[in-house]
């Protein structure tokens, strides 16, 4: 029971005995284990328990003769239903009574909320009060008469112990009332406190998430959407399994029938096959429905997990491997496929099955059904102790077949890394040991599923044969003079419904660990699902137009996947609009970090990043990132044609991408091939030349026609040629647009309007090319790094020179 309360409300937490208010967003929810579920257990037991020795007591014409013929002193017929009148009693009243105490509590001075507790206490006592009066007469009088009377004929045993068993709940339950007030007290204590965060996530008293408990409750829920189309797989499935019930009963009749004529053989033959056959027809549609609706989820699954997953911030994928990712979507998915569809009609079924098979066996024989029932407790004990281990063995089984997932994608995805070190054997026997730590879980799954089939399978054998010999000797002594209303007909429907309860009973006990063999698997996946971003990826402000002005103040970054290393260290300077601006500085001193702040692939720690005016926080990152583009150092192409790569992200005419391709100098290297803008470029862009791929790159990013356009210095892997036609069309993408570079080459420093020096996470210097080359400061130095290298070109090599020429001397 949950109870959701406002901020008014006050916990448990007790501060020099005032109790102290919820901070945010909470409610209260009560534990399983109170007094409202252990009344309500004690009395579902009582009544399971008189209902089981009312219908096992004495043969089938002694259990009719006990209803037809009541008798205060011979019957027991009148427990059975006071049994089931106190299942509604405290049902009905105990809730109630719960949750207007609940009420009080919250305002005591409420005397509408007083007076019906007080009532519902008192009402509660009276109903148990009287159950307790008439059980106890009732057993004082047939104690009496068994004393006393010498004519009393006396009941069954198991009659005798049902009036013992209600006298005795009786008292218990009627004790537990007397508690029923101090209890309901008690609600304000143990209630336990939620706590939640500003995105609805249930939090503990750390403030960290807490994640949702992945139970059969859950895994069903997946199936909501397919709700249609499994309530017409559950009607067939109704029918399907009438059929199976029915058909054992003409099944005897059809012996019994051969012992008289064959016309009563073959009328009750054809009525036995007609059932049959609509119970074939009726199944076919409910395989046929719930498979397709098993189809269906898988589908809608994969769709909405890989969904969620591209949502997911930049810095989830640092610490994610893409492999395990993979894995999530294709294998994992599959195991819920059945467990959430297919196994649910089959539980039902078997459901069905085994309640209608009891209810007709009870009818044939009352005792022979006790016989064969004896053997449930130990069978669900053990299929609930074989479902817990399978449910964590088959968690660690999709892990380990995630990790040899992602060592198959790895090695694959880079083979020519692979050949090139000659290192087929190391990845392939790395392979074979992920796999070999799967195998080692499914040997032992394998092992447990053996074991607990042989002991399931022998207890249902056991169980089975002392059934058969038992009703055996009901017809024996039914053809001897002994009236116990067994034929050989009655026989033969009583063990085919005995074989159908004892199937059904095993196959849901498999079913029981195929859904716990589901639940393991989903554990990852619903951890997935359950995932909220910590980076959105929409929602925001959208401006009329973007200026391309952008303002870092005081930025303190550190990777979330590096926790250990601060990136950048109170970062602060202002790009306005139409300025190109150069990164540079050692490697790792954060400069491509900056760029991925501006592309919001995280947030800093601390600090304001600024975009047009705007906090970039404020923005929505759908609309801003098409505003935006980026060319890094080593494009990144998809495995389709040249076309498609380039028009990726928006809509875009051939007119339109023939246009951005001849300013980016791509058009005419596209021209030379065959097909074409049609062109498939291969996985990554394998088929193109760096220069080629570069150039598409450049097409891509000028077909968004961005105000802000970020390089990677796009021209530092390239050979001489490629270098001149990429950069020509850097330098015509450039034109009437904010740019920010990352630069490596001081050919590209030269032209910008000022130069960023990062060092170590801060701002080393900042001025332009000419003013921190008279600074004898980092950039100089890594100009003269250059110098030495040979690194610079013959014009940039003689400006350069000039200048510290110059310099020195001044």
């Amino acid at each position: 029971m949950d109870k959701v309360n406002g901020a008014v409300n006050r916990s448990e937490d007790q501060d020099d005995g005032e109790e102290l208010i919820p901070k945010g967003p909470h409610r209260y929810t009560l534990p399983s284990l109170r007094y409202t579920n252990i009344c309500i257990g004690v009395v579902l037991v009582d009544a399971i328990v008189s209902v089981v020795l009312w219908l096992t007591g004495g043969n089938t014409d002694y259990f009719v003769d006990n209803i037809t013929n009541f008798h205060l002193k011979e019957s027991v017929f009148d427990l059975a239903i006071m049994a089931s009148l106190k299942i509604v009693s405290i049902v009905t009243i105990l809730p109630i009574l719960e949750n207007t105490s609940y009420r009080q509590l919250d305002e005591p001075y409420n005397r509408d909320l007083g007076r019906r507790n007080t009532l519902l206490h008192i009402l509660l006592k009276f109903f148990f009060l009287v159950f307790l009066a008439y059980s106890a007469t009732k057993g004082g009088l047939i104690l009496y008469a068994i004393i006393n009377d010498s004519n009393y004929e006396r009941m069954h045993a198991e009659y005798n112990a049902l009036v013992i068993s209600a006298v005795s709940f009786s008292i218990i339950q009627f004790l537990m009332t007397l508690f029923s007030g101090r209890s309901m007290r008690r609600l304000k204590v143990i209630r336990i406190l939620h706590r939640y965060n500003d995105a609805g996530e249930e939090i503990d008293k750390d403030g960290k998430p807490i994640k949702e408990a992945v139970n059969l409750k859950r895994l069903a829920k997946l199936a909501k959407p397919e709700a249609g189309i499994l309530v017409a797989g559950c009607f067939c499935l109704i029918v399907s399994s009438g059929s199976s019930i029915v058909a054992p009963l003409f099944f005897g009749a059809v012996v019994d029938a051969a012992q008289r004529s064959m016309s009563d053989l073959t009328r009750t033959a054809i009525i036995m096959l007609l059932i049959y056959i609509v119970g074939s027809i009726f199944s076919m549609f409910r395989n046929g429905l719930f498979t397709l609706a098993g189809q269906r989820l898988v589908a809608r699954l994969r769709t909405e997990l890989f969904s969620h997953i591209v949502q997911q911030e930049i810095a989830f994928f640092d610490t994610t491997r893409t492999g395990e990712l993979c894995n999530r979507l294709a294998s994992d998915t599959q195991v819920l496929q059945n467990a959430t569809t297919v196994n649910i009609s089959m539980l039902v079924r078997y459901i069905l099955q085994m309640i209608g098979s009891l209810a007709l066996m009870f009818y044939l024989n009352a005792a022979l059904t006790g016989v064969l029932l004896a053997v449930v407790p130990l069978v669900s004990i053990t299929a609930v102790q074989y479902g817990k281990f399978v449910k964590r063995m088959q968690q660690q089984f999709q892990d380990r077949l995630a990790d040899a997932g992602t060592m198959a994608e790895e090695s694959i995805s880079s083979i020519r890394t692979v050949r090139s070190f000659s290192g087929e054997n190391k990845v392939s026997k790395t392979y074979a040991e992920h796999v070999d730590k799967s195998y080692q879980i499914g040997r032992k799954l394998a092992i447990a599923g053996g074991l607990f089939e042989g002991i399931v399978g022998s207890m249902t054998a056991g169980a089975i044969t002392l059934v058969l010999w038992y009703g055996g000797k009901l017809v024996y002594d039914n053809t001897h003079g002994h009236h116990s209303g067994i034929t050989p007909g009655v026989l033969t429907s009583f063990l085919l419904y005995t074989l159908q309860v004892a199937m059904a009973f095993a196959l849901m006990s498999a079913l029981y660990g195929d859904f716990m063999k589901a639940v393991g698997a989903s554990v990852r996946i619903f951890d997935l699902l359950d995932r909220k971003a910590t980076v959105p990826n929409d929602g925001g402000e959208i401006m009329t137009r973007l200026s391309g002005r952008v303002e870092f103040k005081d930025i303190f970054f550190t990777y979330p996947s590096r926790p250990e290393t601060q990136v950048l260290k109170g970062i602060s300077f202002t790009v306005n609009p139409g300025e190109m601006v150069a990164l540079v500085g050692p490697s790792g001193g954060g400069k491509s970090t900056i760029v991925n702040l501006i592309e919001r692939f995280y947030d800093p720690d601390s600090g304001t990043i600024t975009l047009g005016d705007r906090p970039l926080t404020e923005l929505d990152p759908q609309w801003f990132r098409q505003k935006v583009s980026m060319v890094s150092q080593e494009p990144t192409l998809f495995a389709s044609s040249i076309k498609d790569n380039i028009a990726y992200g928006q809509d875009a005419s051939i007119e339109k991408i023939e246009a951005v391709s001849k300013e980016a100098n791509a058009h005419e290297f596209i021209s030379t091939f065959e097909e074409g803008y049609e062109t498939l470029v291969g996985e990554r862009g394998v088929r193109l030349s760096g220069g080629q791929k570069q150039r598409v790159a450049i097409a891509q990013a000028l077909k968004m026609d961005p105000a802000l356009l970020l390089l990677d210095e796009a021209t530092s892997a390239l050979d001489a040629e490629s270098e001149h036609l990429v950069q020509e069309a850097i330098d015509r993408a450039m034109k009437g647009r904010t740019v920010i570079v990352i630069a490596h080459r001081l050919s590209t420093v030269r032209n910008a309007s000022k130069v960023i020096v990062i060092d170590k996470g801060v701002i080393a210097e900042i001025g332009t090319h000419d003013e921190l080359l008279a600074n004898d400061g980092v950039y100089k130095k890594l100009v003269l790094r250059q110098l030495n290298a040979g690194a610079v070109n013959a014009a940039d090599l003689a400006a350069i020179r000039e200048q510290i020429t110059k310099d020195e001397e001044e």
